[in-house]
């Protein structure tokens, strides 16, 4: 599966926030075997993060991740896979569940789960392309970028481990 985290920040000049989203998510999508892709972000950031990092034991994790190809950076396109809109306020006609992923992926379907970094979150033109909306709270709780990292992954990870029905 696929952690993806959308940049609606700068898209043209780096910021201390890039840098540290990028090393708080690698060891994350590491320890539960997600790869970690960045969309749109203000050019390569790899080695910026390497070079600037302690998080993560110093962006090791991130480089685990590259060395193992589940590092990817794109910019106006998405990963092969099924976009899964992260959000406290799903469209009600697109609208799924913990337990409707765990079940679509026994099935073999494969999804990007997209966070939004920053205060204006997910374009619109995105939020419309993507066939299924998650509100992970199930509360319409909105969670800080960081903490909406790790929570989304742990519950699909955990939830994909355990039946839930």
């Amino acid at each position: 599966m696929f952690l993806c985290l959308y940049n609606s920040y700068d898209k043209l000049h780096l910021h201390d926030i890039h840098i540290r989203s990028v090393a708080r998510a690698a060891p994350v999508c590491y320890a539960l075997d997600f790869i970690l892709v960045l969309l749109d972000f203000p050019g390569p950031m790899y080695e910026h993060v390497i070079s600037s990092t302690t998080i993560g034991k110093g962006g090791s994790y991130l480089t685990k991740l590259k060395e193992t190809s589940r590092y990817m950076e794109y910019t106006a396109k998405l990963p092969l896979a099924t976009p899964v809109i992260t959000t406290s306020t799903p469209d009600i006609n697109k609208t799924v569940t913990i337990q409707n992923l765990v079940d679509l992926s026994r099935r073999g379907e494969n999804f990007a789960f997209i966070i939004g970094l920053g205060r204006r979150g997910i374009p619109t033109s995105l939020r419309k392309k993507a066939p299924y909306h998650w509100d992970a709270t199930e509360r319409r709780i909105a969670l800080e970028t960081c903490t909406a990292i790790g929570y989304i992954a742990a519950l699909y990870a955990t939830a994909c481990e355990y039946d839930l029905s």
